[in-house]
Formats: structure tokens, sequence, C-alpha cells
């Protein structure tokens, strides 16, 4: 039997040996992102989905059939409630694990190579279903008490995301010094999805930066993330992607906004308001920072489907 289904099958020995592989390849993933072949973010949700499949596996071998049932218990919420992104980059995951195993002669073939990634479907009105109402937007920021440190942090966050289409990520990575003035405009710049650099900018409209200054008044002068944690165990540093998705999902709650909605549909939002309020699709373009048009025309579709849909025009006579 090879050595590594033996460390997997036989639980006496999979503990301390099957660790060390792990830490090898998170040695090797460190690696890929100094050479920036790989986001840090991107590794760290690569290791965790890893340890959430050998969590699940607990003792059996891991073949192409048991993958797919780790994938399907997933996608069916029989683990832990996962979207169909967060199941494809853990599966990302173990493919970079299990194909540095391979690749290491640890193991004789990579057991993920069969396995596909899980579809989207309906994807054409995903966009429709995420994004908020008007009056959703506005019950949204009227939810942090801008009284508090962390109420007006929070009302930053939310005006950065509905403002100036801002992803979740970029906030996170954000520092302090990512603050420039631009021929009399307050940017922030951003390491967009996958980069490897803070290499774009989003621009602060008005109420985002009126937002911004409130909060950096309070935050201080002090380098470091822009963004920052209240809590007594983490006082001061940077806010966790887990953390600022739990405060606004929280703040969605409380405003009474249910259904598909989620901390991205803010950035949905943002670029759905810009299209209907008659923006230029380049300048759309330039704030949603989509690589492909492809992707930034479905909005325009379903903006133009809503406002301007054909059964308007339908029309019966006698003649």
């Amino acid at each position: 039997m090879n050595r590594t289904s033996l460390l997997i099958t036989n639980q006496a020995m999979t503990k301390a040996d099957l660790a060390r592989l792990v830490q090898s390849w998170q040695d090797a993933l460190k690696l890929r992102v100094q050479a920036r072949e790989l986001a840090e973010d991107t590794a760290i949700t690569y290791a965790r989905g890893v340890m959430k499949f050998l969590e699940w596996l607990a003792g059996k071998r891991p073949s192409t059939d048991v993958i797919r049932a780790w994938k399907a218990d997933l996608l069916n919420n029989k683990i832990s409630p996962s979207s169909v992104n967060t199941v494809n980059t853990w599966l990302a995951g173990l493919r970079s694990f299990f194909g540095w195993l391979a690749e290491i002669g640890e193991i004789p073939f990579d057991p993920t190579q069969a396995i596909k990634g899980a579809s989207k479907k309906g994807k054409a009105k995903r966009h429709i279903r995420e994004s908020l109402t008007d009056r959703e937007v506005i019950r949204l920021l009227e939810q942090p008490n801008r009284k508090t440190r962390e109420g007006v942090r929070d009302y930053a966050m939310l005006s950065a995301m509905l403002y100036t289409a801002a992803r979740g990520i970029e906030l996170h990575r954000a520092d302090l010094e990512d603050l420039k003035t631009m021929d009399g405009a307050l940017v922030l710049q951003v390491q967009g999805k996958g980069h490897y650099e803070k290499d774009d900018f989003l621009v602060l409209s008005h109420e985002a930066e009126s937002a911004m200054r409130d909060w950096l008044v309070l935050r201080g002068k002090g380098d470091g993330a822009l963004f920052t944690s209240s809590s007594n165990y983490s006082k001061g540093k940077r806010l966790s992607r887990r953390a600022m998705r739990g405060i606004i999902k929280g703040h969605m709650n409380t405003a009474g906004i249910l259904g598909n909605k989620t901390t991205h549909s803010l950035r949905h939002t943002a670029i759905t308001s810009a299209i209907r309020h008659n923006a230029p699709i380049q300048k759309v373009k330039g704030m949603s920072r989509h690589a492909s048009l492809d992707t930034l025309m479905i909005y325009y579709h379903e903006v133009d489907r809503l406002t301007d849909p054909a059964e308007k025009y339908i029309s019966y006579s006698k003649e």
C-alpha cells in the first residue's frame, strides 16, 4: 500500500505523519505567495479547505468518489453552509494538495483530477437576486450607531461598498497609507481580485469620503490596517474577513434584509445603481474593475430587462 494511503487509513500513524505532509505543502504555498504566483488570502483559503476535508475524512481513504462525496455534502449543507464559490475554492485547495503529493511522489496519482468544479445554476439571474433595493440601502445605512467607534467604522465600510463597489477582500487588505488624494479626489488604492499588488483604485464619492473621514478621526494616524477590530482579543488589529462579513450581515439582519443577499450584494447594488442612473459602460467598468466586459454586460441586460421590458410593448387590436 502507498505510504500516504496507509497514513490516512491508519489513524495511529496519520496524525503526525500527515500533519508533516500538510505543513510541507503549506510551506510550498508560502513560497508560491512569495513568488507572486498565488495571493496570500487564496493560500489561506486553500489550507482551510484541506483541513475541512481532512476533518470530514475521518480515516477513510481519499479516492475520487470520496472527494466527490465531500463536495456533495458541502453543496447540500450537510457539513456547514457553503456557497458554490467556497466549495470551488476549497476544492482548488484539495487539487493543490493532492497534486503536490503526486508531484513529490507521495501518492501514485492525483484523485482530484476527475473532479469538476460546482456549477452555478441560474447565473444569468444571480445579480437580480442579490441586489438591494433603494429602501433596503437606506435602512441598512441607518443601522450602525454612529455615536460609537464601532458604528462609525461600520458606516464607513458600508458606504465604501455601496458607493464605490468595493469588494470585501479589498477593504480587508486596505491600509491607512492606501488612502491618497488624486486630482482633488480622495481615492483608495486596492489589491483587486486575482492581483498581487495594490495596482488599482476606488474613487470615494462625497458620501463615502465623508463616512471615511469620520472614521479616520477615531481611528487615528497609526500605520497599518484601515479597518481595525475593537474586540478585547484583537483590539487595534486588522479586522478579519470573517468578522467583517459578520458585522455587515448583522446590520443586514437588523435592517430586515432577508433572502439571498450577502455582503457581496453591496457591490452588486453599487454597480446596478450606477447603471440605472445612466453611467457610461466604460466608467462602470473602471469602477467595477471587471476583467471581462461580458461579465459587466450581464448587469446592463438585467437592468434593461426590468426598466424597459418587452412586456410593455405588447398590444392587441381588433384590426
